[in-house]
């Protein structure tokens, strides 16, 4: 069992490791296997000499994780040739999101970074076209209802996934990086044009790459993997060689594009897990709103697990997924939501799981 400090020093500040004993490593393996973070967290070890410290009962556990990595780093960078290919005969300009772009973009938080699907961005001009192109290349929707397929197109930012059945690949086409129905717009064309000249692989500049993971972060009820993103945040920030340089250039993106009190909100964040200071009294700049919602985040991205002591963790993780669906939907479109939850939930209950299951679509011959 680990305390909330414990790990938090441990784990964020990587200070104390020499003193955990059997049982807190055992606990700390646990952890992190469940938010996959042993593959990054080694090699944060091991950039600062520390993977010494290790002790050899669990050192295979951290190097059969960074090897898996790299087996899907291997992977991410072979389905994104082909999607360059792809796209680039349609004339479809793209650029890979989240951690996908961390890997491609070889950034330093890339390495051991695990993700479940490529996510890419398109305007939203061109993203009927996209659709049609994957279409016909064999990529088909997942399986989903009526509902969820309506969510997807009409209030979220992204098409509903797709997969490959040859690759074994899940993709998410985004249009934006936040859902449009609250409101709130961002120059993608901008985001797309951010990527760096002759690159392999296109994909956004770091001031980017922050912004688009702390929306994700702090614009969302979910927050499973928020600890990861705060950490690739923190990566992104402070791996450079000119780290305020770096801290300027994407506060001033946060505030073209209309998410200053976001930056005031990840400015906290930081301050609390990883004692990166971005701003000078960033607490008290903040409206009451996110003051609040920062509140929640702090004492929500601490994993949810038996081996770690987080008291209080359901209220909060309850308080941050309130605030988070009202964040990103209009309150009479999250009733709609809810109310429509809990009559399907029922009427799956009664008639089973695929009562309101939507078929594929399937390629035509």
């Amino acid at each position: 069992m680990l305390s909330r400090s414990v790990f938090i020093s441990v784990y964020c500040r990587l200070e104390g490791i020499e003193y955990l004993n059997e049982v807190q490593w055992n606990a700390l393996i646990r952890i992190l296997r469940q938010k996959s973070l042993i593959a990054s967290y080694y090699h944060r070890l091991c950039l600062r000499d520390l993977d010494g410290l290790i002790p050899g009962y669990c050192k295979n556990v951290f190097i059969s994780a960074i090897r898996f990595a790299d087996a899907q780093a291997h992977q991410t960078s072979v389905q994104a040739e082909k999607l360059t290919a792809l796209l680039g005969r349609h004339d479809i300009p793209f650029i890979f999101l989240k951690g996908a772009a961390y890997t491609l973009g070889k950034n330093a938080n890339g390495v051991g970074r695990l993700m479940t699907d490529i996510d890419i961005c398109v305007t939203r001009e061109i993203i009927d076209k996209l659709e049609v192109v994957l279409l016909d290349k064999g990529w088909t929707f997942k399986e989903m209802d009526e509902h969820d397929d309506k969510y997807y197109r009409a209030w979220s930012h992204e098409l509903p996934p797709l997969t490959n059945d040859e690759d074994g690949v899940v993709l998410d086409v985004h249009h934006t990086l936040v859902p449009p129905v609250k409101g709130r717009f961002l120059d993608i064309e901008k985001l797309v044009a951010s990527s760096v000249d002759n690159a392999k692989f296109s994909v956004p500049s770091k001031e980017w790459l922050v912004l688009h993971s702390a929306l994700h972060l702090i614009i969302n009820e979910d927050v499973d993997n928020g600890l990861r993103d705060l950490t690739d945040i923190y990566r992104l920030l402070s791996d450079e060689a000119d780290a305020k340089a770096a801290m300027d250039r994407t506060s001033t993106l946060f505030k073209q594009e209309g998410f200053y009190n976001e930056w005031l909100t990840l400015a906290r964040l930081l301050k609390f897990y990883f004692a990166l200071d971005i701003l000078d009294d960033a607490d008290k700049k903040l409206p009451l709103y996110y003051r609040i919602r920062a509140i929640a985040l702090t004492r929500s991205l601490l994993p949810r697990s038996s081996f770690i002591t987080n008291k209080y963790s359901a209220f909060w993780s309850l308080l941050n997924y309130l605030l988070g669906y009202e964040s990103k939907m209009p309150f009479h479109i999250l009733v709609r939501q809810a109310l429509f939850k809990v009559y399907r939930n029922a009427a799956k209950f009664i008639f089973g799981e695929f009562f309101f299951r939507k078929a594929k679509k399937l390629k035509e011959n």
